[in-house]
């Protein structure tokens, strides 16, 4: 898709050279005839040049809008790589079951059964939230000046430790501006990561007896380091406001290494407009050490 879009752009150039060129010619050719030539032949050649020039804007404005059709077209395409991504890995559970989903997991009793290496007891922390906005409530002028001078000094969401921490009362969740952010998590670590738990509040012990706030779509990544501008693609998964609590996602492409560092990134919610609310985020797999013997 990028090759047509590059080769697109190449011939409207090249297009315009040829515009450029021709009418260059045409003018040489009437100054000369005006100079030189009958002066009864100027109306003609006006007349002739009118329609090539007609003629090649046609030809132009055509070239615009299949631009505009492609262009539309890929950015259509894009907005749908996500879900599409999270519908193949739902029916890659559906036809192979992982060993989480063969044994049933008591949700009551979730981190006894199934390690958590993005726990913040245990040593893992919030590094990085990109350009995610925390939404607040202030209560004050003065809170809210406090409130951006800390985002300008610090990219560290100090809200977002709050999906790293055991508990998950109502309102105890890292909450953010609209539907799309991000956090990068360094683990206890480094690990073979094999899977990502997502946890929100039911909708019966809910305030507002619905979770319209609770994460859709996301995306979880491995980093070699902080801002790691090509990171491991670990699978696109969808949290489902009608299932568990906790949801268990393994990963869609097992990673060659360990990583100490991963980022969630959240690209929808459930339809809430002014919020996305994200209770508890957990990294399950193998510790390296313990794998090569250490």
């Amino acid at each position: 898709m990028d090759y047509e879009y590059e080769q697109e752009g190449c011939f409207r150039n090249v297009f315009k050279s040829f515009v450029c060129v021709v009418l260059s010619l045409l003018l040489g050719l009437q100054v000369y005839s005006y100079l030189w030539g009958a002066s009864e032949n100027i109306d003609g050649d006006f007349s002739d040049i009118k329609y090539v020039i007609t003629q090649l804007s046609h030809g132009l404005t055509e070239i615009n809008r299949k631009h505009e059709r492609l262009q539309t077209e890929m950015e259509r395409i894009s907005s749908t790589l996500p879900a599409v991504a999270a519908a193949a890995g739902r029916a890659k559970e559906a036809l192979e079951p992982s060993r989480y989903q063969r044994h049933a997991v008591d949700v009551h009793d979730y981190d006894r059964q199934i390690a958590d290496f993005a726990l913040e007891t245990a040593g893992a922390k919030i590094v990085d939230t990109g350009n995610t906005v925390e939404h607040l409530i202030y209560e004050s002028p003065v809170s809210w000046a406090l409130h951006v001078l800390s985002a300008m000094f610090c990219r560290e969401c100090l809200g977002a430790t709050a999906i790293i921490r055991p508990g998950t009362l109502p309102g105890e969740c890292w909450a953010f501006r609209g539907s799309k952010g991000e956090a990068t998590i360094r683990l206890l670590d480094n690990v073979h990561v094999t899977g990502v738990s997502l946890e929100h509040i039911p909708p019966h012990i809910s305030p507002t007896k619905e979770i319209s706030s609770a994460p859709r779509l996301f995306q979880l990544e491995g980093l070699e380091f902080r801002n790691d501008p090509y990171p491991y693609d670990f699978g696109s998964f969808e949290y489902d406001k009608e299932g568990k609590p906790i949801q268990f996602f393994e990963v869609q492409n097992p990673p060659p290494k360990a990583y100490n560092l991963v980022r969630i990134r959240i690209f929808s919610n459930w339809g809430h407009s002014v919020y996305t609310c994200v209770y508890r985020v957990r990294v399950h797999g193998e510790l390296a050490r313990k794998q090569n013997g250490y």
